[in-house]
This record gives structure tokens, sequence and C-alpha cells, in this order.
């Protein structure tokens, strides 16, 4: 898995990538929709990280 300053800097770098296309294209292009489901992919992957780090960490519990 990425870290996170990597991904975030490949979340901009995407994000930046599908506007710039938006004014070229259509929405609705092939081009955009890629760029579109690159940029969810990434984002969900940085939302699994935010996620993990947030959980606390397991303990072992004896019984």
């Amino acid at each position: 898995m990425k870290n996170e300053r990597k991904l975030l800097n490949e979340i901009e770098d995407c994000r930046n990538d599908m506007n710039r296309l938006a004014k070229r294209y259509s929405l609705t292009s092939k081009h955009v929709v890629y760029v579109s489901a690159k940029l969810d992919f990434l984002l969900n992957e940085y939302e699994e990280i935010k996620q993990k780090d947030q959980q606390p960490p397991f303990r072992k519990v004896s019984c």
C-alpha cells in the first residue's frame, strides 16, 4: 500500500488531469470517465488508509 503523502499527490494530479480533460472534452467522454474512475480508486485507497489509522490497536484479551 502506498504511503499517505504519495497518495495525496497522486490524487491531486489525477484531479487536475480530470479537470483539464473535462474542459477539453465532454464530461461523459471516455477520457474523462477513465480518469474519474482512477480518481475514485485513489480516493477509496486513501479512505482505507485513514480508517486503519483511526482504529485502535488490537489487544489480546485473556479469557
